[in-house]
């Protein structure tokens, strides 16, 4: 089965830089939603803030210690070669799946359970309501942002590129 090497200082420098620009986004996003539907009556920047940072933690730590790229590359292999169209775009839907599922379930229970503390039907809500937005935005950014992205970290860490390796 085919399996991906990456450095660690790889995969620490990726995520770093990749997290940023998704944690932007989807902090926005979620707290336009939440003025859409009424729960929030302004924009509030320091609850952005809050959003961002602790979006872009958890980001890292789903990045670094569950390595979705690694966990996608042998679903990805078996519709592609690496480098096809079809490779990446099964890679992309599996990295974006792992990374949405937790952040929403995550940023939902911060913002719902800790910072608001509405209640426990509220939270449920909240993910279902936020789930496919936050998905559909991630998946758009991912596709503008992550090649350039990865280039950049391989440039950092003197790294080459993502290769596959046949390991059983």
């Amino acid at each position: 089965m085919p399996e991906m090497k990456q450095s660690k200082f790889f995969v620490v420098t990726d995520a770093l830089i990749n997290n940023i620009p998704m944690s932007l986004a989807v902090s926005a996003m979620c707290q336009g939603i939440a003025i859409l539907q009424g729960n929030v009556p302004h924009w509030i920047w320091p609850m952005y803030w809050i959003n961002v940072l602790v979006a872009w933690v958890i980001a890292d730590i789903i990045g670094i210690c569950i390595q979705p790229p690694k966990h996608a590359f042998p679903l990805a292999a078996k519709h592609g070669q690496p480098g096809s169209k079809e490779f990446d775009k099964w890679m992309g839907i599996h990295i974006n799946t792992w990374y949405t599922t937790i952040l929403v379930i995550c940023m939902t229970i911060l913002n719902t359970q800790i910072l608001a503390k509405v209640p426990l039907i509220g939270t449920i809500m909240g993910i279902l309501i936020n789930y496919i937005p936050v998905w559909i935005l991630c998946m758009i950014i991912s596709l503008l942002t992550q090649k350039p992205i990865a280039k950049l970290a391989h440039k950092i860490v003197k790294d080459e590129d993502v290769f596959p390796t046949d390991q059983q």
